[in-house]
């Protein structure tokens, strides 16, 4: 059986499109409504997707609410398994390239810089789950993606360029989109959780990327070339200048040479 924690995710919802089974779960509190009303009587492989949207911080709405949801989910969950004695033979955690910090080459040896409580909230959920992992000996990956798009997105900067020029508005892009990011496709990310379901021998932590770094500004004069303009307004603001992710570890585990290129997904999604 397995459990993924956070039911409105992207990546959950194209992770139960493939593998039959799944079971999405927004909270600790359905889980334990699950528990208690059905007999478990098999290994759980959990996976948590509790994404929380960074741009919520900048409201400070409920900031005690924000860090609940960081990472209280992800004690509460894993305390209310072990209270119930469910085996537990793997978990996935779902962290981000953010944890690195200004580190242009990420690799998954280098250490963590954590520059925004967002990040830093992640590193102390990688910390809660290798705790819990190897005092109880269970296998676990923690995985770091990188600027993933495609699917349901609505948040990285690729779906913005897709609406933008589908409703013919003006795209807000940052320092003129110089800086450069590491674009990985979902169903290409899908496909290495897939992998990490089947296998027994799999890496603490793995970064999740092309390995490939695109400068916004190329990706756009890209599309200007095939006639596709997208109009821009800029703004000016303090942002990493460059992340770009070590692949070798993961070359080691999928084929990386058939991930989809984002301008290959752009100039499909754009001249539907």
């Amino acid at each position: 059986m397995i459990i993924i924690v956070g039911k409105r995710s992207n990546l959950s919802k194209n992770i139960a499109l493939q593998i039959e089974g799944c079971i999405l779960i927004s909270n600790s509190s359905e889980l334990e409504t699950i528990l208690n009303t059905t007999k478990i009587d098999e290994k759980i492989e959990l996976i948590f997707n509790n994404f929380q949207i960074s741009t919520k911080l900048n409201n400070c709405i409920d900031l005690a609410e924000y860090i609940d949801k960081s990472i209280y989910e992800t004690s509460k969950t894993l305390d209310i398994l072990d209270k119930k004695e469910i085996y537990i033979s793997k978990i996935i955690y779902t962290s981000s390239s953010s944890v690195y910090g200004n580190n242009k080459f990420c690799s998954e040896i280098d250490n963590v810089m954590p520059m925004s409580l967002q990040a830093s909230l992640k590193v102390a959920n990688e910390e809660l789950i290798k705790r819990f992992c190897e005092s109880r000996s269970i296998n676990y990956t923690i995985t770091r993606v990188f600027n993933m798009y495609g699917g349901d997105d609505r948040f990285s900067v690729i779906s913005k360029i897709k609406d933008t020029y589908i409703k013919d508005i003006q795209l807000n892009i940052i320092n003129s989109g110089s800086a450069i990011r590491d674009f990985i496709y979902i169903f290409d990310v899908v496909d290495v959780y897939k992998k990490l379901l089947k296998s027994n021998n799999i890496p603490r932590v793995l970064n999740i990327a092309s390995g490939n770094g695109k400068r916004v500004q190329d990706i756009l004069n890209f599309l200007r070339t095939k006639d596709i303009l997208i109009k821009t307004v800029n703004t000016q603001r303090n942002e990493l200048k460059a992340s770009i992710a070590n692949i070798d570890l993961l070359d080691t585990f999928v084929d990386t040479r058939n991930f989809m290129q984002v301008e290959d997904y752009l100039l499909r999604e754009l001249r539907k």
